[in-house]
C-alpha cells in the first residue's frame, strides 16, 4: 500500500513539473511571439532608420581626412663590400681579425647602434636636422615640433632590423659560427595627409639616420686619433731623448777609447782572440780597436733608430695639426655628421697645399687620411642606402570605409530595435507614469 502511494505521489510530481515546463515554455514562445510583433509594427522605423544612419556614416567617411603610409627598408653597411680598416672598433686587432671581421661584416655593430640611438631619437635634433635640411616647409616644421615630443614619438615609425632575431635564434638554437649579429638595416614607416608628405618623411628620416651615425662615427675618430697622436707623440719625443742620449755616451766612449789607444799603442797589436769573462762587463777584457769597432757598430744602428724616429715625429707632427684642428671644429659643431665631414675634407686640403707632396712623410700621411675619409664615405655615401622604397602609394590607409559603414549599420539596427522596445513600454506604462509623478 505504502508503495502505490509513492508511486502514485511521484507520478504527480513529474506531471507537476512536466506542466510547468510547459508553461514556461508557451509563456518564452507567447513573449518572442509579442516582441517580434512589436518590432514588425515598427518596421518601417528600424528598416529606414538604419538605412539612414549607414547613408550618412557612408557620406561621411568621404569628409574624413584620408591618412596614407609610406614605407622603406634603409641598409645600413653594405655586405658585398668590405671595409679595410676598422674603425668601430677601440681595440687594436691584427690583420688576420681584421680580414675576419671584415669578411663577416653585415650592417653595422650593435655597439655602434646603441652610441648613436640617443642621438636620432632625440626629438631636439630630429627639429634641428629637419630645419637644416631646408627640405620641409615652415608649416611642417611646426607639425615636427608637435607630433615628435618625445623618443617614443620617433621610435614607432624607425625599427632597427637584426641580422638574426630573437626567431632566428630559437630556430637555429646558437648563433652561426661564422656570424655575428649586427643592425643591418632600419625599417622606416610614415602616415600623413597626402602620399608626397609621407614619402617626404621617410626619405628625410633614412637621411637622418645615416647623418647620426656618421657624426658618431666621426666623433670617435677624431678624438681617438686626437688623443693616440699626442700620446704617441710624447713616446717618440722621450725615445728621442734616450737614444740621443745614449748616441752621445758611444760618442763619448770612442773618444774615450781612441785616447787609451793613444796612451798605449801597443795595446792594437793584443790578440782578439782570448778569453773572456761572460758576466757583466766582460767586454772589457776585448780588445780597444775591438771595443771600438762594436761601439762604431752600435752608433751607427742608433744613428738609424733617430732617423725612424726624427722621420715619425714629423708624420706625427702633421698628422697632429690635422686633428687638432679637426677636434676645434667638431667642439664648434651642431652636431651634423654631413658638414663636419666635409670640414674634415676641407681642413686637409688647408694642411696640405702649403706642404711638399713630393716628401715622403708628407705623402704617407696625405695617403692615411685619404683612406680614413674614403672609408667614410664608402661606409655612409655608398653603402646607407634605400633598397627598398620609400613608397609612393595614393592607396590610403585610413578610413576604412567598409568597416565604418559595417559597424555603423550593426550599431544603428541594434539602436532602432532598442528604441522601439522602449517606445512600446513608454506607451504601454505612460498613465502609470503620469500619475506616480502628479
Amino acid at each position: 500500500m505504502e508503495d502505490f502511494l509513492d508511486r502514485t505521489s511521484g507520478g504527480k510530481k513529474e506531471q507537476t513539473m512536466t506542466m510547468e515546463t510547459n508553461q514556461r515554455a508557451n509563456v518564452m514562445a507567447i513573449d518572442f511571439i509579442a516582441i517580434f510583433a512589436i518590432l514588425w509594427r515598427r518596421r518601417k522605423l528600424i528598416f529606414f532608420g538604419t538605412l539612414a544612419a549607414t547613408l550618412l556614416a557612408a557620406v561621411f567617411s568621404f569628409f574624413i581626412p584620408r591618412t596614407y603610409r609610406s614605407e622603406g627598408f634603409y641598409q645600413l653597411g653594405n655586405p658585398e663590400k668590405r671595409i679595410e680598416k676598422n674603425f668601430f672598433n677601440d681595440k687594436e686587432t691584427s690583420e688576420e681579425e681584421k680580414a675576419e671581421e671584415n669578411k663577416n661584416l653585415i650592417g653595422i655593430p650593435i655597439p655602434l647602434y646603441k652610441k648613436s640611438a640617443p642621438q636620432f631619437f632625440n626629438p631636439n635634433r630630429l627639429y634641428l636636422s629637419a630645419r637644416e635640411g631646408k627640405i620641409f616647409s615652415e608649416k611642417d616644421l611646426k607639425k615636427i615640433k608637435t607630433s615628435f615630443r618625445t623618443a617614443a614619438d620617433i621610435s614607432q615609425w624607425v625599427r632597427p632590423m637584426y641580422a638574426f632575431s630573437k626567431g632566428d635564434m630559437r630556430t637555429l638554437a646558437q648563433m652561426p659560427k661564422d656570424g655575428s649579429n649586427s643592425v643591418i638595416g632600419l625599417d622606416l614607416s610614415f602616415e600623413a595627409d597626402s602620399p608626397k608628405e609621407a614619402y617626404n618623411y621617410v626619405s628625410f628620416f633614412g637621411q637622418y639616420v645615416r647623418d647620426c651615425l656618421l657624426y658618431v662615427s666621426l666623433f670617435n675618430y677624431v678624438k681617438d686619433e686626437y688623443s693616440k697622436i699626442l700620446s704617441e707623440l710624447s713616446m717618440n719625443e722621450n725615445n728621442i731623448i734616450d737614444l740621443q742620449f745614449g748616441m752621445l755616451q758611444n760618442t763619448n766612449k770612442i773618444l774615450d777609447i781612441k785616447a787609451i789607444l793613444t796612451k798605449y799603442p801597443e795595446s792594437v797589436k793584443i790578440e782578439n782572440r782570448q778569453l773572456v769573462s761572460v758576466q757583466d762587463q766582460g767586454f772589457r777584457f776585448l780588445g780597444p780597436v775591438t771595443q771600438l769597432v762594436g761601439i762604431e757598430s752600435a752608433l751607427a744602428e742608433q744613428r738609424q733608430s733617430l732617423a725612424a724616429l726624427e722621420r715619425e715625429k714629423e708624420m706625427l707632427s702633421i698628422k697632429r695639426e690635422y686633428f687638432s684642428r679637426c677636434n676645434e671644429a667638431l667642439s664648434k659643431s651642431s652636431g651634423n655628421g654631413g658638414i663636419i665631414f666635409q670640414q674634415l675634407k676641407n681642413i686637409k686640403s688647408d694642411i696640405f697645399v702649403e706642404k711638399d707632396l713630393r716628401q715622403g712623410t708628407v705623402k704617407e700621411v696625405f695617403n692615411d687620411l685619404n683612406i680614413d675619409l674614403q672609408i667614410f664615405d664608402l661606409a655612409f655615401y655608398t653603402n646607407c642606402r634605400f633598397v627598398s622604397g620609400p613608397t609612393f602609394t595614393f592607396q590610403y590607409v585610413k578610413p576604412r570605409k567598409s568597416i565604418i559603414v559595417g559597424l555603423t549599420c550593426f550599431l544603428s539596427f541594434f539602436f532602432f530595435i532598442v528604441l522601439t522596445l522602449f517606445l512600446y513600454w513608454w506607451q504601454s506604462n505612460k498613465k502609470k507614469i503620469q500619475s506616480l509623478i502628479f
